[in-house]
């Protein structure tokens, strides 16, 4: 199996302060990606997220970032994404963020992500 490619530098490290900025808030990789990489026109979509993915797992590797991972289904679609907030915040499980990060509030949130590209 091939050796996945490093992550971005610079990119772990704009995800690293965005998520030190509010302590309180956790980020899942979509937000990330539409905060910080997405120019809206790129069609290398799919590729990007990833790379976003990668650089947020690479600072969780670090000790720099704690992540959950999240799985539900939204009209027969399954949807599944990764949560991320910074050590700094003294939270080690999503739910520990409140009501709003906790089942099946943030599974109905999760399945909001789904979006419709046409047939």
């Amino acid at each position: 199996m091939p050796e996945e490619p490093p992550s971005d530098p610079e990119l772990c490290e704009r995800i690293a302060r965005t998520l030190e900025r509010d302590p309180d808030r956790p980020w899942c990789v979509h937000g990330l990606y539409e905060a910080l990489v997405a120019s809206g026109t790129d069609p290398r979509r799919d590729e990007l997220l990833i790379e976003t993915e990668r650089a947020a797992e690479a600072l969780v590797t670090k000790g720099r970032a704690r992540r959950e991972f999240i799985s539900a289904i939204g009209i027969g679609v399954h949807c599944e994404d990764s949560v991320y907030w910074t050590p700094h915040a003294g939270k080690t499980n999503l739910a520990e963020f409140g009501p709003e990060y906790e089942s099946p509030a943030i599974l109905y949130r999760l399945a909001s992500h789904i979006r419709c590209h046409g047939l």
